[in-house]
């Protein structure tokens, strides 16, 4: 059985899930080299205050994992560039290959990611009653906003459009809906779920133009702990898929992407809902905030 403990950690205090630390024979004694988790705080879907899908989900892994581990919740730049400087941490959530083809990391060997917690697609995103682009040629003199430092950048590089990298799903999604950008890049099911909670009206977009898609992952520098920690990981999610309250919090981040394609009237090729005149909204459906035991998912301190 997991139990949540606390430890001081330069003055923060840290969540820990402890348990047994497993050693391979031979390998020096690593038991008290915990692997830190830098989370990248974004807005809304992976909040500072430990609230958001993402959170909630590697809540529920975390929470199945035998072996010790610390998630911190950091700014997405501030997390990014402590992950880089340590030599043994875990980012999340992330993918390998888009970290290796950003650029990110030249090592790729050195480094070893979990199996994916579930895949996620990135979009342009325009206001109710604007021409959505049907490829990248479209978006030559077009205005987008994507989040700062992501794929969405090179993806878009080269195609005549002006570009501005954002570092809040929020901002980014009152941009686009105040006429500050022409369009957005955005991940789903993130964006749906940011979009549901503004009560603001619903973007539309092309789901057959799909500017890349990642496996989310959490992604550790390689060492023995690391490498104890994505095991235990990979073991959790095999649990975790037979789990019903795991399967209901994706299953709620599903119907919230849904709900927004369907905004598109199933008709990509225009990417316009009947009545899009008019602002329209939805309700994100709302995942459960207990755990698989009936227990309320731990909240990570952040710093």
């Amino acid at each position: 059985m997991l139990h949540l403990g606390k430890i001081i950690v330069s003055g923060f205090t840290v969540l820990l899930l402890m348990a047994g630390s497993k050693l391979y024979a031979g390998d020096q004694d690593t038991s008290d080299q915990v692997p830190q988790i830098f989370a990248t705080s974004w807005g809304e879907t992976l909040a500072l205050d430990g609230s958001g899908f993402y959170n909630e989900i590697a809540a529920d892994v975390l929470e199945t994992v035998q072996g010790q581990e610390a998630y911190k919740i950091m700014p997405y730049k501030r997390a990014k560039l402590q992950f880089f400087q340590s030599d043994s941490a875990c980012l999340y959530p992330s993918s390998l290959p888009r970290l290796a083809e950003a650029g990110e990391i030249r090592d790729p060997e050195n480094y070893i990611e979990s199996d994916g917690l579930f895949a996620a697609k990135t979009h342009l995103f325009v206001r109710p009653g604007t021409e959505v682009p049907k490829t990248l040629v479209d978006i030559s003199g077009k205005t987008i906003a994507y989040p700062s430092g992501s794929l969405a950048g090179m993806a878009l590089d080269g195609y005549g459009a002006r570009l501005i990298g954002v570092n809040s799903e929020q901002d980014k999604a009152q941009m686009l809906m105040s006429g500050r950008v022409d369009m957005i890049t955005g991940m789903m099911p993130d964006t749906a779920i940011v979009f549901a909670k503004m009560h603001g009206g619903m973007p539309v977009f092309d789901p057959s133009l799909v500017l890349y898609e990642v496996s989310v992952t959490f992604v550790c520098k390689r060492s023995l702990a690391t490498e104890t920690f994505i095991a235990s990981v990979n073991d959790a999610l095999k649990i975790l898929s037979q789990d019903t309250a795991y399967s209901a919090r994706l299953q709620a981040a599903a119907s919230a992407e849904d709900a927004l394609i369907g905004l598109n009237g199933g008709r990509p090729e225009t990417g316009t809902a009947e009545n899009d005149s008019q602002p329209q909204t939805t309700e994100t459906p709302k995942p459960s905030t207990k755990s698989r035991n009936g227990r309320r998912l731990p909240r990570w301190n952040n710093h």
